[in-house]
């Protein structure tokens, strides 16, 4: 059996799967269990370790993936990463679950790895090269070419949230978790868009909150949402004057705003495009919240 295992801040994903022709196919439940991620990397291996024998039970483990927030290097340790999972960075991951469970582990950042999976199985199946963006906490993502991840030399690539894109003077001086100004990750992710609602209207809501109040009617939630697209659109429009993909796959909980969301996104990226990649096409990612695993496990199978 190849495990695929998806470790967030809060909770880790884990589920079984076998070869069937050229890919993969999922042979158990998804299997969920707590990340202890204020205790760290250890402990986090040994709870992580413990969930994938649970899924294996009598059934051999051939090799296992691993898909994790945090910038990943190519030695399998975390070369950066917020301070979600505490003690995270520099942990060697990889060779950690080698000495654990004994066989070949991969591991790849959760975007990277959902990025794999969307492209194989998801929303990018029928296309040769895609791009995926993760729009939620933060904004991450990944390129898949010809099939094949594009990792970078540093383990970095698809970093979107990072862009540098032009804001207007009550945006500019707002702090990227990164520590710079100007990126767009600062003003188009949830806890960005919550922040923009709050200062705008004094008011403290949630994103799903603030959706609701949108559809509503709310003229400043309306507003602080489209404005957030446009501001991902055109970042992916600069983005995507570099890598030409033919294919761009939109996912992570703020774009779960729906429709009018990426109409907005679509609407902003094909203003700001240059001719050729102004027509690639843009849809919402395909797999939902199981995409991180899948691709792990893909990733591990080879």
């Amino acid at each position: 059996m190849i495990v695929g295992a998806d470790i967030g801040g809060t909770k880790t994903a884990v589920a079984g799967f076998v070869r069937d022709g050229g890919g993969l196919r999922r042979i158990t439940p998804v299997h969920t269990v707590p990340t202890p991620a204020r205790e760290g990397g250890e402990v986090i291996i040994r709870a992580v370790a413990d969930a994938v024998r649970e899924v294996c039970g009598s059934t051999p483990l051939e090799a296992l993936g691993i898909g994790t927030a945090g910038v990943v290097g190519p030695d399998g340790s975390i070369t950066s990463a917020t301070d979600a999972i505490l003690g995270w960075i520099g942990f060697p991951v990889r060779d950690a679950f080698v000495r654990a469970l004994g066989v070949p582990v991969s591991v790849a950042n959760d975007v990277h790895a959902a990025a794999v999976a969307e492209s194989a199985l998801g929303a990018g199946a029928d296309a040769d090269s895609v791009l995926l963006v993760a729009v939620g906490t933060g904004i991450g993502g990944a390129v898949v070419l010809h099939g094949a991840l594009r990792r970078g030399a540093t383990g970095t690539a698809g970093s979107i949230g990072h862009t540098e894109i032009a804001l207007p003077a009550r945006l500019a001086a707002r702090r990227c978790p990164c520590g710079a100004s100007g990126h767009v990750e600062a003003v188009a992710s949830g806890p960005a868009l919550e922040r923009t609602y709050a200062e705008e209207s004094g008011v403290r809501l949630s994103l799903r909150e603030v959706d609701a109040a949108a559809r509503a009617g709310d003229a400043i939630g309306q507003r602080v949402i489209t404005e957030g697209a446009q501001y991902l659109g055109r970042a992916l429009a600069s983005v995507n004057a570099v890598l030409d993909v033919e294919l761009i796959v939109v996912g992570g909980g703020v774009a779960e705003i729906g429709e009018s969301y990426l109409a907005e996104v679509v609407s902003a990226y094909r203003a700001a495009a240059m001719p050729g990649p102004a027509e690639a096409r843009i849809v919402p990612a395909g797999l939902g919240i199981d995409a991180g695993l899948t691709g792990a496990a893909l990733l591990a199978a080879g």
